[in-house]
Formats: structure tokens, C-alpha cells, sequence
């Protein structure tokens, strides 16, 4: 949650912003697709590790003749239902109406989808839990058809279990994307792996025209100083800002906004101490993804906090607008497929006078 909070891509400090998009993608780098004609030959890249290949996946028809090596995992459509480990695949999936190929997924509990979250509530979807321990054990019980996960540098141990269970494992790391429709762009695989390529990549079409459309919007703000955003707060003493080539700083620079960090070459989480952001970041306008539910709230987890412009004048944002009755924020879910909404968002919360007064932001809200 944090890093998905604080900027949703981490690199170990390794500068490779001049990673292209795989092939047979516009911004995602993270993998590529390859149509092979009787076959789409997937391949995932480990940004931790110079955009090597992580895996390789033969996504094809069951029907189809394809001869596969062992090193490479074959997935033959159609598939029936699969287990998911990231709350950030759920929006996806509803996008595209493939809500019943989940049969199981963690944080089932904090999921904001209505259709999902009542197939949960109803035992058609199983919770695997909210932290890390994912129970292996359960998952092969369960015999899905796939299962699709997330890394952090390397995978775990786990994985090679599920996998000689005979069980595959689809890695997605659209959370390590700089580019907020590079991690839109993630549904292409989820559109492969449904048998629903063609509406994904119709879907992509449009979130894409939608957001340059935005991008374009914010260009006609009026002349003069931008406006200048904090991101994060502090969490056991460190403040936790967005890189500088975060996808967070990409959509605050597209929205018109003066982001401080900008020219920091980082693409996750920037850790600073609170005093380097009272330093150079009093006197910014707009506070956002302050993780509080008030700003007494704010103020109570580190009293310092009042000492910021965007504070004392009431502009501090967090985007828990929309949570299920759990408190799982839609952030999470639909906000990963929908970065035309988070930009228009931003334009809102920068320059209101593009919009008319009726105009309400969809994630984020203004803490009383």
C-alpha cells in the first residue's frame, strides 16, 4: 500500500528512464506482445535487473499446434478462473467484464467494485488475506488456471512451489510503470489471458484519447507561476515524496502543476526527512496524498504539519473519496486503469477555473 501510495515504482536507484515500450505496446515497458500469428509470445521484463526477461509466456488457443520449450510457460485459452494477488488487477478485470475468471484474490475484503465485492461477500470469491503471507498451501488447493502476482526485485520462494504444482504463474508489475498509461496499458495482457484482446486494446484506445484530451486541457491554464504540490507525509519518521520519474510526478507535471522533486531521477518512492520537505516545500500551494482521514487527524500524527502554506490554508488532498464499506479505496482498483480520471482530478484540484463549478473530483477529496 505504501508504495503504491507514495509513487508505485521502485528501482534501486538505477537510472533507466530511456527504456523503451516493448514491443507491440505504446508506454508500458515493463513487457511486450508478440503476435505470432497462431500464438501471442509475452515477455516480462525485471526493471530491477536492466529490463531483463523475467518470463516468457506462450499465450495461444488451445486448438492451436504450438511447440513450447520448457523454460517458456504456455498458457492455452480458453482459461477458466485464477487466483490474483494485488487489489490493482480487480479494475481490470471489471473493465472488462471477466469479473467471474476470479476465484480467488487478496484484500477481497477491501475491494470497491460492487459486482466483485458482493461475489466475495456471497463466498463466490475467496479472500487470501491482507498481507504478505500469502498461504501457498490454499492457492493449489484451489487449482486455478493461472495465478498472477507481483515481485519486488526477485521472486519468492513460493513461487517455484505453485509452479511445480503445475500451477502458472503470470507476473504483473504495473505498478513499477513511470508513465500513468504505461499502467493502463497492463490491461492488454489481462485482455490475452480472458480471450478479450480486442475489447482491452479498445478500452486502452479510449482511456488514451481521453487523457491526451486532459493533457491538452491543462495546457490552456492561464499564464503565471504553476502551481507548486507537496506529495506524501511522513510514516515512522520518514517522509516519503514521489520520484522525480514516478508516475505520480508525471500525472502533477500533465495536470499543470510545479512538482519540486521533478528533476530527481528516481521512479519510486523518494525517502526525505520531514525536515528536507519543510525546507523546500513550505510554501507549496496544494498538498496531495496526505495519508489522513481529517486534518486534525494530519496534525495529531506530526504536529509539524501545520507549519506548510497548503495546511494552514486548507489544501491538503487525499484520495480516499471512494472506499467500499471497509474502507478499501477504489485508488487502488480503478484508478490503476483509469489515469484520465486521476489527471482530471488534478486539473480540478489546480486549476478549477478549466471546469465548471459543478465539476466534483472523482478520487481525491479536500480534508476538513
Amino acid at each position: 500500500m505504501l508504495v503504491l501510495l507514495s509513487c508505485g515504482r521502485q528501482q534501486n536507484n538505477n537510472n533507466n528512464n530511456n527504456v523503451q515500450p516493448g514491443e507491440g505496446l505504446k508506454y508500458a515497458r515493463g513487457y511486450s506482445i508478440a503476435d505470432k500469428g497462431n500464438y501471442f509470445r509475452v515477455e516480462v521484463y525485471n526493471p530491477w535487473d536492466n529490463y531483463k526477461i523475467l518470463r516468457t509466456y506462450v499465450i495461444a488457443d488451445s486448438s492451436s499446434k504450438v511447440v513450447v520449450p520448457g523454460d517458456i510457460t504456455y498458457l492455452r485459452l480458453p482459461l477458466e478462473k485464477g487466483v490474483f494477488l494485488s487489489s490493482t488487477y480487480i479494475g481490470m478485470l471489471s473493465m472488462l467484464h471477466s469479473e467471474d475468471f476470479i476465484s480467488a484474490c487478496t484484500s477481497a475484503n477491501w475491494v470497491f467494485d460492487s459486482v466483485i465485492y458482493r461475489k466475495y461477500k456471497q463466498g463466490d470469491i475467496i479472500n487470501l488475506g491482507n498481507g504478505l503471507g500469502i498461504n501457498t498451501e490454499a492457492i493449489i488447493g484451489l487449482s486455478p488456471d493461472l495465478v498472477m502476482k507481483y515481485i519486488y526485485q526477485a521472486p519468492d520462494a513460493s513461487d517455484d512451489i505453485i509452479a511445480s504444482s503445475g500451477i502458472p504463474i503470470v507476473y504483473n508489475i504495473e505498478f513499477m510503470e513511470p508513465h500513468p498509461l504505461g499502467r493502463a496499458e497492463w490491461i492488454k495482457l489481462i485482455g490475452l489471458l480472458t480471450g478479450k484482446k480486442d475489447l482491452a486494446d479498445s478500452i486502452f484506445s479510449e482511456i488514451e484519447k481521453n487523457y491526451l484530451h486532459y493533457c491538452s486541457m491543462a495546457n490552456k491554464a492561464p499564464k503565471g507561476p504553476k502551481p507548486k504540490v507537496l506529495v506524501g507525509n511522513t510514516y515512522k519518521g520518514v517522509w516519503y515524496a514521489a520520484g522525480g520519474k514516478s508516475f505520480v510526478a508525471k500525472l502533477i507535471g500533465d495536470a499543470g502543476g510545479d512538482y519540486y522533486w521533478s528533476a530527481d531521477s528516481s521512479t519510486g518512492g523518494l525517502p526525505i526527512s520531514f525536515e528536507g520537505a519543510m525546507q523546500k516545500q513550505k510554501d507549496d500551494d496544494i498538498w496531495l496524498n496526505a495519508n489522513a482521514s481529517s486534518l486534525a487527524e494530519l496534525a495529531a500524527t506530526e504536529p509539524r504539519s501545520i507549519n506548510f502554506k497548503a495546511f494552514r490554508e486548507g489544501n491538503v488532498y487525499h484520495y480516499n473519496k471512494r472506499k467500499n464499506p471497509e474502507g478499501g479505496l477504489d485508488y487502488y482498483e480503478s484508478g490503476v486503469i483509469r489515469p484520465d480520471l486521476l489527471l482530471r482530478d488534478l486539473i480540478l484540484i489546480l486549476h478549477p477555473e478549466l471546469f465548471g463549478d459543478s465539476e466534483q473530483t472523482l478520487y481525491w477529496q479536500k480534508l476538513k
